[in-house]
């Protein structure tokens, strides 16, 4: 008989999917937030076994039953882990990228005036794009994701990540040399009013 009333604590009936959700969090929260101390900081882990049981119950109904679902809540766990490890890692890397970053050189006011309008060329170009195009971008640029990570941020294939990769920055290259063929037909002025 199962530890649990029918009721939730509203009073309304509970759903067998509820019923069976909390007798696995009863049964099985103290092994699950263990595994995930082993695995990480203190302060992170009941985050981490929170987030297990969160992706539990968002697939409750592929949860195994019995002695199957302790480790199933592992696998679940150990991914959870593992994105936390890879977040932390990126947000290191970030901090250093951003600490390496000197003061800004002394170029010459042309050589702003020039690169001020490259970036925003490039700006503009990267806006005329898709969200996904600009996300997949993003990702392999900015974050620095060689092609296996891009896959798993995307949840595709490493070669349907670099075949979008690759489309992305045909695309951004397409906008790019638009934008500056406009520019370049037109006059372009520059920070104060000259042309």
């Amino acid at each position: 008989m199962s530890r649990f009333a029918a009721l939730d604590p509203s009073g309304s009936p509970m759903t067998s999917s509820e019923s069976r959700f909390g007798e696995m969090y009863q049964d099985h929260f103290r092994p699950v937030h263990a595994y995930c101390y082993r695995r990480t900081s203190s302060d992170r882990a009941k985050d981490a076994a929170a987030e297990t049981f969160l992706t539990a119950w968002r697939k409750i109904d592929q949860a195994p039953h019995g002695s199957d679902a302790l480790p199933w809540l592992y696998g679940i766990a150990r991914g959870v882990v593992s994105n936390a490890h890879r977040s932390s890692f990126r947000a290191k890397r970030l901090g250093q990228k951003l600490a390496s970053i000197g003061p800004p050189r002394e170029d010459a006011p042309d050589d702003v005036i020039v690169m001020r309008h490259e970036t925003s060329q490039i700006l503009s170009a990267l806006g005329d794009l898709s969200s996904d195009d600009q996300e997949v971008l993003r990702l392999s640029i900015w974050e620095e994701l060689p092609g296996s990570d891009l896959a798993i941020a995307l949840s595709i294939s490493e070669e349907a990540a670099r075949q979008r990769l690759s489309r992305a920055k045909k695309r951004l290259a397409d906008s790019y040399n638009r934008l500056e063929a406009t520019a370049s037909n037109g006059s372009i002025t520059v920070e104060g009013g000259a042309q």
